[in-house]
């Protein structure tokens, strides 16, 4: 009993030091994650030479319409919107069928294909292998190569085979007995009751295909009109400066180039909100459950 007595108080004098220690860290991981955007935006609402900053100098609005004003900006952010509305639904449908099957201990060769996909997502044929299969199905040049590489996202389909399998055995159970057919059960019971998990996998995949500009740095070539946003801004970031000597855009590079990073964190930004309520709950579930 006095051992276990010591022990309580232990914890209780140790508590508010862990508290304060784990405020302090998560204010200076927040302020790491922060200030990059903090200074991103001051730059671009600041005039030329004013970089380094949290705070606008010279304020303007100018970066922001030199972007509004470029045609193609615009095109590559249609091309993102494309790539990451057919990717993302493609690719959840896709990994939540297979998490489905994989799920169910009967399933044949269930252990087997389960150690290729995870082989496969630790260990990676390269980029030329990636190329030569990509080119030798006529995909290259094409933004179908910009979707189909990624549509199989490993991490994500264990998180929605670990989220089915904690689910009761008796939703399915029930809607056999109402004779619903494994298309029916899957898509009709399954699929909404795992709305938390399938939101938050749907963000993750979201974000992969809007920042995934290496696709499209390989596998599109000079096929300029299927330049997504990310790798636009790339281009635009890389480009020589001698090219617009004289020109107010000259000037003012460094300062567009914040605008467009800024403009091309909007539409996530805009997205993440309606994912929140889901996020935690769909991921924690998804991954201790085994």
């Amino acid at each position: 009993m006095k051992n276990n007595t010591f022990i309580a108080r232990s914890k209780i004098k140790d508590a508010p030091v862990f508290h304060v220690i784990n405020t302090i860290l998560l204010v200076v991981i927040s302020l790491v994650c922060v200030l990059p955007f903090l200074n991103v935006l001051a730059t671009a609402l600041s005039t030329a030479g004013n970089q380094i900053n949290f705070w606008p100098k010279g304020f303007t609005w100018g970066n922001f319409i030199s972007v509004f004003t470029n045609g193609g900006f615009w095109r590559a952010m249609g091309v993102s919107f494309l790539v990451v509305v057919c990717g993302t639904l493609l690719s959840v449908t896709v990994m939540f069928s297979a998490a489905y099957a994989l799920s169910k201990p009967d399933f044949p060769f269930r252990k087997g294909l389960m150690v290729f996909f995870i082989i496969v997502m630790i260990f990676s044929g390269g980029m030329v292998p990636n190329y030569l299969v990509v080119n030798s199905l006529g995909l290259t040049r094409s933004p179908l190569a910009l979707i189909l590489p990624s549509v199989v996202q490993v991490y994500n389909l264990i998180l929605i085979k670990s989220y089915l399998q904690g689910l009761p055995p008796e939703l399915e159970e029930s809607a056999k007995i109402d004779g619903a057919s494994n298309l029916q059960i899957m898509f009709k019971i399954l699929f909404p009751v795992s709305m938390p998990c399938v939101a938050s996998v749907s963000l993750f995949t979201a974000v992969t295909f809007w920042n995934n500009y290496t696709s499209a740095l390989i596998y599109l070539g000079t096929e300029e009109k299927w330049y997504p946003l990310s790798l636009f801004i790339l281009n635009y970031i890389q480009s020589e400066p001698d090219a617009l000597v004289g020109t107010w855009e000259n000037i003012q590079k460094a300062n567009i180039e914040a605008a467009m990073i800024v403009l091309s964190i909007i539409p996530i930004l805009v997205v993440y909100p309606f994912v929140l309520k889901f996020f935690t709950k769909g991921v924690t579930v998804g991954s201790v459950k085994g």
